[in-house]
C-alpha cells in the first residue's frame, strides 16, 4: 500500500496488514451499533487503531524489550477488540455474523503477535 522511498519495517509484517484489515472490519461493525451504546462502538474503534499503531510502533523500535512491550500491548488492545465485538453481538447490537468475522481477525492478529512475542522472549 505504501510506495514510501524507505520502506518502515512494520510495511514488512504479515500482522501488520491483518490489523489493518481487522481495523477496517472493526469501523464497519460500530458503524451498525444503534444510538445509546456508541461508547462501546468506540471502545471498538479506539482498541483496533490502537493494535494497529502499536503493532508500527514495535516493528520500528530497535531493542528487543521495547519490540516486546509494544507487542505485549498490541496483544492486549486486540483482545480488547475481540471482547467488544463479542459483546456487541450478545447484547444483539449488530449482525453475528459481522461480530464473528472481526473475531476471526483478531484471533489471526492475536496468534501472529503470540508468535512474535516469543520470537522476542
Amino acid at each position: 500500500m505504501s510506495n514510501l522511498p524507505f520502506p518502515f519495517p512494520h510495511t514488512r509484517l504479515d500482522v501488520f496488514r491483518v490489523a489493518l484489515q481487522m481495523a477496517a472490519k472493526a469501523k464497519e461493525l460500530a458503524g451498525r451499533v444503534p444510538r445509546g451504546y456508541r461508547t462501546f462502538a468506540d471502545q471498538l474503534i479506539r482498541a483496533a487503531g490502537s493494535t494497529v499503531l502499536l503493532i508500527g510502533e514495535g516493528a520500528n523500535r530497535f531493542s528487543t524489550g521495547q519490540k516486546r512491550q509494544r507487542y505485549s500491548e498490541a496483544r492486549g488492545e486486540c483482545g480488547e477488540v475481540a471482547a467488544a465485538a463479542e459483546l456487541l453481538a450478545t447484547l444483539k447490537l449488530v449482525p453475528a455474523k459481522e461480530a464473528q468475522e472481526v473475531l476471526q481477525l483478531a484471533g489471526r492478529v492475536g496468534a501472529m503477535l503470540t508468535r512474535l512475542l516469543q520470537r522476542f522472549a
